[in-house]
């Protein structure tokens, strides 16, 4: 008797607690569906087959991820039946009332056009957009050992409004589709400067645009194709262009890090000054240029700036012939430093000119005679002893600290 009572109340436990399985078949829907996101689609589709709770637990995950890699890897191995499940996987969740909006698509395939299967992926990848209309696209162009000079279209649909592509030795997408009035936001990335911009897409409702490793050959002007933007981040990019004209009216951060702007076929290892930049962004609240070596970008002929905005600058090593800076009234500016370093073909009196002219735009209430001496509590001017060229001569590092100068009366 006691031995069948010891079973029964041990049966009894074990039912209550239950195998870790079920344990996580009894957490809602949702939750379950968040935890296994992290796989990617076609394994979230497997899980289907566990039980009855889990046999639509694809049409509740908010992330969506595939790599169609995996079905292509192989001209004579592709996998064309995956590649058609999985899109009627998807196309089975639009369909279900009550499955909630895919948040995030991640999908991987080539854009090369050369291989029957690679243009067999393109079209299955331009159906798996249409079909998750995910609010968040992220798009991974597979690498390529040779530039692909192939034209290639997201066509985003009706839900998307954030876009990152990461393609190197591409071309950059021309973005279309019903999607494309309403984006929001647009990430280009590629490694070592690889992925050229021939053409800006059409973008009204675009607010932040981030340019990572991009070569502009498309005239610089954004205004024209994105009038509503609020952010600019360019880091690593060549802009191929004379000129940069920046007329943004809602435009309230941009950064621009290593950005070099020259025609075509000219290099800063010619030490000639290239790219006539103009930035006339009323809105502006933060400036920030940074070049981490001096002279690893070429030298601007012209950089003028109008911003009553502005109340942040920061300015490492670019070095320009011309500086104008209108912010409108003494003191906006609140925080940030000037920081000019000198390279082995220009000298410390250039960059004092050019901090000067600076300094000039941001104390517009001075008489040009009397900035220096106002200035010069604020200015910092040091030898590099770690940097040192072939010759053994030591770069000359000038600082301002803006923050300081501008609250001296305070």
């Amino acid at each position: 008797m006691d031995r069948r009572r010891g079973s029964k109340s041990k049966k009894t436990r074990t039912a209550a607690v239950g195998p870790i399985g079920d344990r996580i078949t009894t957490l809602p829907l949702e939750l379950r569906a968040r935890i296994v996101s992290v796989l990617s689609f076609r394994e979230i589709v497997r899980l289907t087959a566990l039980s009855r709770a889990w046999r639509h637990i694809h049409h509740h995950t908010p992330v969506v991820e595939i790599n169609l890699l995996e079905l292509y890897w192989d001209e004579d191995l592709a996998d064309e039946d995956s590649a058609l499940c999985t899109r009627v996987a998807l196309s089975r969740r639009a369909q279900d009332a009550s499955a909630p909006k895919v948040e995030s698509l991640s999908l991987t395939y080539v854009i090369d056009d050369r291989l029957v299967a690679d243009r067999r992926m393109r079209r299955h990848a331009d159906r798996i957009i249409a079909l998750a209309n995910a609010h968040d696209i992220r798009i991974q162009a597979a690498h390529s050992e040779r530039f692909v000079q192939d034209a290639w279209t997201l066509d985003l649909s009706p839900a998307a409004r954030h876009l990152a592509v990461t393609a190197s030795r591409h071309l950059a997408p021309a973005i279309m589709g019903p999607g494309a009035a309403a984006l929001r936001k647009l990430r280009l990335f590629s490694r070592s400067r690889s992925m050229v911009l021939r053409e800006w897409p059409h973008l009204p409702s675009l607010r932040s645009l981030g340019l990572n490793g991009v070569i502009v050959e498309a005239p610089f002007a954004p205004g024209s194709w994105c009038p509503l933007l609020e952010e600019l981040d360019m880091f690593n990019c060549e802009i191929e262009q004379a000129r940069v004209d920046v007329r943004l009216p809602w435009l309230r951060f941009l950064d621009m890090d290593a950005v070099d702007v020259r025609p075509r076929g000219k290099h800063c290892r010619d030490g000639e000054p290239f790219g006539v930049i103009t930035i006339d962004v009323p809105m502006l609240l933060n400036f920030e240029m940074y070049i981490d070596a001096a002279g690893s970008t070429t030298d601007y002929k012209s950089f003028t700036m109008r911003a009553p905005g502005l109340r942040l600058l920061c300015w490492r090593n670019q070095f320009a012939e011309r500086v104008v800076i209108d912010v409108g009234k003494p003191g906006s500016v609140k925080l940030g430093a000037i920081r000019l370093t000198t390279i082995y073909y220009r000298e410390m009196e250039q960059y004092r000119e050019q901090m000067m002219r600076m300094l000039q735009g941001l104390l517009p209430d001075l008489p040009p005679e009397s900035v220096a001496d106002v200035a010069r509590p604020y200015l910092e001017e040091c030898t590099d002893s770690e940097d040192e060229d072939d010759d053994g001569l030591k770069d000359k590092r000038l600082t301002c600290d803006l923050e300081a100068l501008m609250s001296r009366d305070v």
